[in-house]
């Protein structure tokens, strides 16, 4: 994909300089940052449509990510100037695609990303319609977009190796659940015991099924298996999400 493609009316731009709070120890920026600021591109996209978090929280409705993947291809490091652009496709059924990438200064692709988006009722914690809010949402295709991500994957049942992790009060977000790009975080922490360095990533696919909440303690279960790496957040009986990471060799 090329920069200059996404220059169109219904993309949206977010222009970032990387600090040091994006990035890791080595002055990399995190995927956590990097899929926050995809998120946040995305918000920011419904509040200039004047359909934000205030309008549909006001309707008990919450936007939840079922299923993301990213691609990297090059980390930005501290001081870069790093552009982001996203855009919404069209409806699949109960799904809202979106598709976001990431470039440098030079207008070097260094990462993309695509998510399958649903809207829950934050009553029921169920499916609803748009009750009519989302007329207003550009549908966009363009020419050598990502694929949005596959709902299945191969992954294996049994993944030997645990640890616990206990939900910070930074990563709940305004829905009252653990933000998803958090449980990328989680996921590339438990990579860092394996022994995986950040600039080594290329992809990451993650089912997200069932939400994490304050106060909780999740079992992290994962294998590695050569340049892949499987982690499953797990509660009572259930996962909560499931992660498979490919790194390089």
């Amino acid at each position: 994909m090329r920069e200059a493609e996404l220059q169109r009316e219904g993309v949206y731009v977010r222009k970032v300089t990387v600090t040091g709070s994006m990035t890791d120890a080595d002055g990399i920026m995190s995927v956590l940052s990097i899929a926050k600021n995809m998120q946040e591109a995305a918000g920011d996209q419904l509040i200039d449509l004047g359909i934000g978090f205030d309008v549909t929280s006001g309707l008990n409705m919450l936007w939840v990510v079922v299923w993301s993947e990213f691609h990297f291809k090059r980390f930005p490091k501290t001081g870069e100037s790093v552009t982001f652009y996203t855009w919404p496709g069209k409806k699949m059924h109960w799904f809202y695609p979106r598709r976001a990438y990431v470039f440098d200064a030079n207008g070097e692709e260094l990462a993309h990303g695509a998510y399958l988006w649903m809207l829950m009722d934050s009553e029921t914690r169920k499916v609803t319609d748009d009750k009519g809010l989302l007329g207003v949402l550009p549908t966009l295709k363009i020419e050598g977009e990502c694929k949005v991500p596959q709902m299945k994957t191969d992954f294996p049942e049994n993944l030997p190796e645990t640890c616990l992790r206990k939900v910070a009060p930074d990563e709940i977000d305004e829905n009252g659940h653990v933000n998803n790009a958090h449980y990328l975080n989680w996921a590339m922490d438990v990579a860092k015991e394996c022994g995986f360095g950040t600039a080594q990533l290329k992809t990451i696919w993650i089912n997200y099924k069932k939400e994490i909440l304050p106060d909780d303690t999740v079992e992290l279960c994962y294998m590695k298996d050569g340049n892949l790496l499987c982690v499953a957040g797990s509660g009572i009986g259930e996962h909560h999400f499931i992660a498979r990471l490919d790194f390089s060799a």
